[in-house]
């Protein structure tokens, strides 16, 4: 699947307030998520770099202690092991992420 048409890919429930579409290669997921308004992870940390943009809606990304709301077109880079939490302060978010497969 070397092409992806976002308007078309059809979202599943992936947990509460929260669907996703996935494309697991051989090093790399690539999801898009929609995420419900006043959704919040309180933070988190994991082994692999990941890096995505904003699609639609406010993204509040904290990483490392600093906090940054993030809309369309803005992006984010979180290096490997750095903690990191986010909320939903104008929703639905719908964004592309991109992660390393573990």
């Amino acid at each position: 699947m070397p092409f992806i048409d976002l308007s078309s890919l059809e979202l599943k429930d992936f947990r509460p307030g929260v669907k996703s579409w996935a494309h697991l290669g051989e090093h790399l997921i690539m999801a898009v998520m929609t995420i419900e308004e006043e959704k919040v992870d309180s933070g988190h940390t994991h082994p692999y770099e990941q890096a995505g943009v904003v699609l639609e809606g406010i993204f509040t990304l904290t990483l490392n202690g600093e906090t940054k709301p993030l809309g369309p077109g803005q992006g984010y880079f979180i290096p490997a092991g750095i903690h990191h939490a986010w909320s939903i302060t104008r929703g639905p978010v719908r964004i592309l992420d991109v992660s390393a497969k573990m």
